[in-house]
């Protein structure tokens, strides 16, 4: 395990060099939550967490996603929370050297972690991670194979769920398919 803490500090110091972030003052958070859980949660959506130990802004979309993890009862030693970015920026806006870096320092976290499922919060979380097209609407839901026995499950990024719930309501559509979803993560680390 240190070991993995000490390839974590590396890999926290390189994305920290990209180009994006270089000479930035923005803080590189990895992730939050416990980074040995069984699901990983990967988004474009800086509104994920503030820090490794689960702190989020009141009414954002990491408290939503936190909080429906725990009625859900996926409790927070079973989850660890990431962005593409590891930082304020979003993915789709940066330059494409940019995102290949940040894929590949991904990759590099996904496979030190070795989760058993994989949730991917949104299309273009899913689209990177698969490297095709995903017929959202269709493949959402469904728990599919991905690499090095990890499970992927795709379902919607949980700042569209939750204003899908804000507006919507308990009953909106989106809302109560992303509470689906995470059920079938519950029952998917249950049965592994």
């Amino acid at each position: 395990m240190e070991e993995i803490e000490k390839l974590l500090e590396e890999l926290k110091f390189e994305i920290g060099t990209t180009d994006v972030l270089k000479d930035s003052n923005e803080k590189i958070v990895l992730g939050t939550g416990n980074f040995y859980g069984k699901v990983l949660f990967v988004g474009d959506d800086s509104n994920l967490y503030i820090d490794e130990n689960l702190k989020v802004r009141p009414g954002s979309s990491g408290e939503f996603l936190i909080k429906l993890c725990d009625i859900v009862g996926l409790l927070p030693e079973d989850y660890y929370i990431t962005t593409l970015t590891k930082s304020e920026k979003n993915y789709r806006e940066l330059e494409e050297r940019d995102k290949r870096d940040l894929k590949e320092y991904l990759m590099m976290q996904i496979s030190l972690m070795n989760p058993e499922v994989i949730v991917a919060l949104g299309q273009d979380v899913v689209e990177l991670l698969l490297e095709r097209e995903f017929k959202f609407l269709q493949e959402k839901g469904k728990i599919l194979e991905w690499r090095g026995n990890i499970k992927l499950l795709a379902t919607y990024d949980a700042n569209f769920a939750k204003k899908s719930r804000d507006d919507g309501g308990k009953r909106s559509k989106v809302a109560v398919e992303f509470w689906g979803d995470l059920k079938t993560i519950k029952n998917a680390i249950e049965g592994i």
